[in-house]
């Protein structure tokens, strides 16, 4: 997992969402962080603005996980990092 995309992906959650506390790549977004579908599309939105990818329907299915999307991020980029 790339270190840069996940430092990314929490500084969105944060600003974006306003979230706090410790953020882990297997904390799942909806059952552990509480998001709904509205923050998810905000989260989804905000996602592919800052990475510049398009996320379809197979991702948001993958994507349980911080992890998962911080894998469905380096997959769409090529690897690249996130800054």
């Amino acid at each position: 997992m790339s270190d840069d995309v996940f430092a990314a992906v929490a500084r969105l959650l944060r600003e974006e969402l306003d979230l706090a506390g410790e953020l882990r790549p297997e904390m799942r977004l909806v059952e552990d962080l509480e998001l709904d579908s509205i923050r998810l599309l905000t989260l989804a939105t905000a996602v592919e603005d800052r990475f510049f990818i398009c996320l379809d329907e197979a991702d948001e299915e993958a994507i349980v996980t911080l992890g998962d999307l911080v894998a469905v991020i380096a997959a769409r980029r090529g690897g690249r990092d996130g800054e």
